[in-house]
């Protein structure tokens, strides 16, 4: 378990002065080239890399760097303020260091003073001339060499012992630029001083812990998430520093590479309930800020790399490529600041611009990368930041899809558009351990620029708070059994069985999720689902829940701003401009309010809402509304029958029913339900038609379904049970996401091709049965749908 206290850590890299470092897979250079670790200590400097310095910036960079910083003032003076800052700075006697709350005490204050100083000081050292910053960044050097350990000491107490953790890796980042920055300043002496310094109290601590055979004591099963990344970072900095000088460096930097490649691609533990660290398309499950931390930490490294070996190809790393896209999914773009999705142990108003640039500077840039650079409300300003900026952009995506889903991990979200202040969902059903939080099934909702349905958020991870409430089921929008959510356990040794997130659509003016939040809470529940399905300006939320036994049931609710009674029933949720009625339609349930604490604030009590019903058995269905304009309250017409529950939402301009097999539920198998005529064994089902329950269907959507008929004929067939949403005519337009490949939908005679996915597809036209008959694998105008 490593709950620590490097929040403030985040924020740091996120001002751009603490990037730390990160790594690449290197090809191993000439075998001419290559110092046999058995050769032991220093070498003769190798002419190769002579050229310091290298890691961050170098002659032609500083070039740019001054042309940059002549036409920005803001950012000259934001450099050269932070550099007098640094100037005057007292340094952190190692006493002091030792204290403080947490097991890491105040060790990373120190450690993230050498790593601004070893950057900071050395840019303007090289781009002034001025040797006071020079003489500073020495004296920071051999000041913090007399420290004992770059490691906490509770560290030392663990059985077996660690000699390293995140701190020894901030100090190892600042020398590393350091000694990168000051190699034509400093003596002979000072330069091999200080290089013994870095190997003992970094890179050999480091390696020894992380890596190296016959010496190590981590495991990715163990540390496989941010911890490993950020740790193993330092050394590979350090080692890019000393190569020419020390003779192991090369050895050290392969088996580094080699690390990092297994880190990346890490697949999970089944006996230590562990998951794979990265999605295939990049983030980590442990949220934004540590998929954030931990990837910067790498992407430092290799672009030292490949800054050490221009020319040469780095290594091939398949996660990175799209890693982009999620920071500009979870984004929430403002017309006054930007926020973030703030799922686990993540900042509300996170901006993972420093990553984005780091990735552009490494080559791993897309459109995506760009386009979050324009939508996000950066403020960050710092060296780092200032280094990056040099990089030539990609052109910026035009066509992001407004809904995206990372299956994997269990993330989703959906907007009504990228423009600023649009209403925004983010749903989550997934992995719970360590940073990774007991929410399984949770949400969050922002409108008109403001969160409004919230994630209770996080505190300082030393304070008891953190997780007697923050990381609880209790403080998310779940639902609780009996006054309980998932295990306590889960958050220190995994969730054996995690949540899933299933089936997204988004077309035809509808988006559908859902959620499989079962296996989390697995000791009260053989049923956990909730499906999202949003139209217009409603949400509705579908739950689906059946206990061993019965119990009661409360639905939680988290907002930001107030509340107010509803008239009709319900909440009035308001947050300056956003706000939205929240009301749950079926079962009746009574209304209280509980306490919970404020994001950030552990001290501030916030109240947040249950709705509560005493279920007279073990199954129970919700049914939840959220209008996204109070204004123009749409109308609730809510059946339940011995077969289906059934809601009509009328609007001004629609009537929608939506209709939930019960028999589905109690009895899944060959079942058929009739809805107003309309014949299907769909689990769920949802007609729209224009402001009249007596105009034609313009839009169908059928959750896990396989067919759909109306007076003797077919709407919709499939042999296997399918999620879609669909629009009959001339040229039929499908969505669907559960890798179908064979359908037959009804179509106008003759109709040859339907648009599915947002392709054209051909097909052949049954003109007995009026449908056309779709096969996706035939096709040659198909092709692999993305999403």
């Amino acid at each position: 378990m490593s709950v620590n206290n490097n929040i403030d850590r985040r924020n740091l890299m996120k001002s751009g002065i603490l990037l730390s470092s990160v790594i690449w897979q290197n090809k191993s250079l000439p075998a001419d080239m290559v110092a046999r670790q058995s050769g032991g200590g220093s070498a003769s400097p190798d002419p190769f890399f002579q050229q310091h310095p290298r890691l961050f910036y170098n002659v032609a960079s500083l070039k740019g760097l001054r042309r940059w910083l002549g036409s920005n003032a803001a950012a000259r003076h934001s450099l050269f303020k932070r550099g007098g800052e640094l100037l005057h700075a007292d340094f952190i006697p190692e006493a002091d260091a030792e204290k403080g709350p947490g097991q890491q005490a105040r060790f990373g204050s120190s450690g993230d003073q050498m790593m601004e100083m070893g950057l900071n000081l050395g840019v303007l050292y090289h781009l002034t001339g001025d040797k006071r910053y020079a003489d500073k960044l020495r004296r920071a050097m051999f000041y913090y060499a007399q420290y004992t350990h770059w490691t906490a000491p509770s560290f030392f107490h663990r059985s077996p012992p660690w000699h390293s953790e995140l701190d020894t890796s901030t100090f190892a980042f600042g020398y590393a630029a350091g000694y990168d920055a000051l190699c034509g300043f400093l003596s002979d002496s000072d330069r091999k001083e200080i290089a013994t310094v870095m190997v003992r109290k970094a890179v050999l601590p480091i390696l020894d812990d992380w890596i190296l055979p016959g010496r190590r004591i981590q495991s990715l099963d163990s540390m496989g998430h941010n911890w490993w990344g950020v740790c193993v970072s330092g050394a590979g900095l350090c080692a890019l520093s000393l190569l020419g000088y020390d003779s192991r460096a090369q050895d050290w930097i392969g088996a580094i590479d080699i690390g990092f490649k297994q880190w990346f691609d890490y697949k999970g533990n089944v006996l230590q309930n562990r998951v794979a660290t990265f999605e295939p398309s990049g983030p980590s499950y442990e949220g934004v800020g540590y998929t954030d931390y931990g990837v910067s930490q790498y992407l430092q490294y290799r672009l030292a790399w490949q800054n050490t070996f221009p020319g040469r190809k780095p290594a091939d790393i398949e996660r990175l490529k799209d890693l982009s896209r999620f920071f500009l999914h979870t984004l929430y773009p403002t017309s006054k600041r930007s926020f973030a999705v703030n799922f686990n142990d993540s900042g509300l108003l996170g901006d993972s611009t420093p990553t984005i640039l780091l990735l552009i500077a490494c080559g791993l840039g897309t459109p995506e990368s760009s386009r979050y650079l324009e939508l996000v409300h950066t403020h960050l300003e710092g060296t780092m930041l200032s280094l990056l900026r040099q990089y030539r952009k990609p052109v910026a995506a035009t066509d992001v899809p407004t809904s995206y889903a990372y299956p994997k991990m269990g993330w989703a979200m959906m907007r009504t558009s990228w423009e600023n202040d649009a209403a925004f969902l983010a749903v989550k059903s997934g992995y719970t351990w360590n940073h990774a939080h007991a929410d399984a099934g949770t949400f969050m909702l922002f409108k008109n620029g403001l969160p409004l349905i919230i994630d209770s958020g996080l505190c300082s991870y030393f304070r008891p708070e953190y997780t007697r409430y923050y990381r609880q089921s209790r403080a998310h929008n779940v639902i609780l059994f009996n006054g309980m959510g998932q295990p306590e356990l889960d958050l220190f040794d995994g969730c054996k069985f995690s949540g899933h997130l299933h089936s997204m659509i988004d077309g035809l003016g509808l988006k559908y999720i859902c959620a499989d939040a079962t296996g989390p809470m697995a000791r009260f529940f053989v049923r956990n689902y909730r499906h999202w399905i949003w139209s217009g300006d409603v949400i509705l939320i579908v739950d689906d829940v059946r206990a061993h036994v019965a119990g009661k049931l409360d639905w939680l609710l988290h907002f930001e701003g107030n509340y107010t009674k509803a008239p009709g029933g319900g909440v009035h949720l308001k947050n300056g401009a956003a706000e939205a009625v929240v009301k749950i339609l079926y079962p009746d349930t009574k209304l209280s309010q509980a306490t919970g604490l404020a994001n950030e604030q552990p001290d501030k009590k916030v109240p947040y809402l249950v709705f509560s019903h005493d279920a007279d058995g073990q199954l129970c269905q919700f049914v939840t509304a959220i209008c996204l304009n109070p204004l123009a309250m749409p109308t609730f017409e809510m059946q339940s029958t011995g077969d289906h529950l059934s809601v009509r939402v009328r609007t001004a301009d629609t009537v929608e029913d939506i209709y939930l097999d019960l028999r589905a539920i109690r009895t899944p198998g060959t079942i058929r339900e009739n809805a107003e005529g309309y014949l299907t064994d769909a689990y769920l089902l949802h007609l729209t038609r224009d402001n009249s329950p007596n105009r034609p269907i313009k839009r169908y959507f059928m959750c896990d379904g396989s067919y759909l008929r109306h007076k003797d004929k077919s709407v919709i067939e499939s042999l296997s049970k399918l999620t879609a949403c669909w629009s009959s005519g001339r040229t039929p337009e499908i969505y669907s996401n559960d890798g179908s490949d064979f359908i037959q939908i009804a179509a106008n005679e003759g109709c040859r091709q339907a648009r599915w996915n947002g392709r054209l597809i051909n097909g052949t036209y049954d003109s007995a049965a009026k449908l056309l008959v779709l096969d996706k694998r035939e096709d040659a105008n198909a092709a692999k749908d993305i999403r």
